[in-house]
């Protein structure tokens, strides 16, 4: 049996990423790892999504430290629970953490493996987040891209390399559902309300859609976040609040996909989304940015959706009025049987991740 830590940044936080590695810790728990959470921020004692009972979970609680002070205490925390838990592996979740973890794991012997939640291209404009990647490929033992297609960003933008690439896709945690017989006439979209999620222009593209069909056709929007009060602005100002609704973040976001009719990503960038594995386990449709990097892997373009020119809010809007009024290409898509998901059943990415912490 094997020690863990996984080491993230904000231990409370409610989105798709969280979604991801919970999901994949409990997994492992239940092989019988010996699974740590440890979270840079946050409180141990408020984390949305379920954990298994046997995880154990710390915070280092740095919100009130600044500057140097925060990394040195930073470090010496890690440091120290590595040391007392005697950890085998240590799993960095978003390479900008690695700026943490490099230093507090350097003469330590423990291995190191970064995780990468989005991509090699995206740094949220901070340069510490290109800083970290590059640490990360000196110093890592095995750096795990989502997909194929980041695994050659990184190998185009090492200045040196000497940790290794894996890719692993995210699982498929749900099983295949029943296709509802009677779908509203529902668009959904699920995400964190920021600016990657694109939901800016999500409205746009919903707004240059044909009248009859936003009057016949509702969107909602699943989530919360520090963007909520400009889309609720940008909805007010276009006029277009009867057909659409912010539903903000549930528990119960199963029963929206259940109902819906067709799934839309709106996204300026992601890593692997967990929203389209869902709407792909509920045979929903969708219409997709071919953004970096995720939707190509999952999407097969007139067959299970529709993939879209990254951030061309025009064709977003034209293919997503195809769908709205072709009830015949919906029930095609729907019944659509893809190749590429029984590569991304649980058990399969679970022993990938078995053979990368062993």
């Amino acid at each position: 049996m094997s020690s863990i830590v996984f080491f993230i940044n904000n231990i409370s936080s409610v989105g798709g990423t969280e979604r991801i590695f919970l999901g994949i810790i409990n997994e492992l728990a239940k092989r019988n790892h010996s699974i740590h959470l440890l979270g840079l921020k946050g409180d141990p004692g408020n984390i949305f999504f379920p954990l298994e009972p046997n995880v154990a979970v710390t915070g280092l609680r740095i919100d009130d430290k600044k500057g140097f002070a925060k990394a040195l205490y930073a470090q010496r925390k890690i440091r120290q629970l590595v040391k007392s838990n005697h950890i085998d592996t240590f799993v960095t979740i978003e390479s900008n953490l690695a700026v943490h973890s490099v230093p507090s794991l350097a003469f330590t012997g423990v291995r190191h493996v970064v995780w990468e939640a989005f991509n090699f291209k995206v740094n949220l404009g901070r340069t510490s987040r290109s800083l970290a990647r590059q640490l990360s490929l000196c110093f890592a033992d095995t750096i795990v891209t989502q997909t194929a297609r980041d695994i050659k960003f990184w190998e185009q933008g090492a200045w040196y390399r000497n940790a290794k690439l894996a890719h692993i896709s995210n699982p498929m945690f749900l099983e295949e559902q029943k296709v509802s017989e009677n779908p509203s006439k529902t668009v959904i979209s699920v995400g964190r309300l920021n600016y990657q999620k694109g939901f800016d222009l999500l409205i746009d593209t919903w707004n240059q859609l044909p009248e009859p069909l936003r009057k016949e056709w509702k969107l909602l929007i699943i989530g919360d976040g520090k963007d909520r009060p400009a889309l609720e602005k940008k909805i007010s100002d276009l006029g277009i609040g009867e057909s659409i609704e912010l539903v903000g973040a549930t528990k119960a976001v199963f029963k929206y996909f259940e109902k819906a009719s067709i799934y839309c990503l709106s996204s300026r960038f992601e890593g692997l989304p967990m929203v389209l594995l869902e709407a792909l386990a509920f045979h929903l449709p969708i219409v997709a940015f071919d953004c970096d990097t995720g939707p190509e892997e999952l999407i097969e373009d007139g067959q299970n959706g529709i993939l879209v020119e990254a951030e061309n809010v025009s064709k977003l809007a034209k293919s997503l009025a195809t769908l709205m009024e072709d009830d015949s290409l919906r029930a095609r898509m729907r019944s659509y049987k893809s190749q590429r998901l029984p590569l991304l059943e649980q058990d399969l990415i679970i022993t990938q991740w078995d053979q990368i912490l062993s």
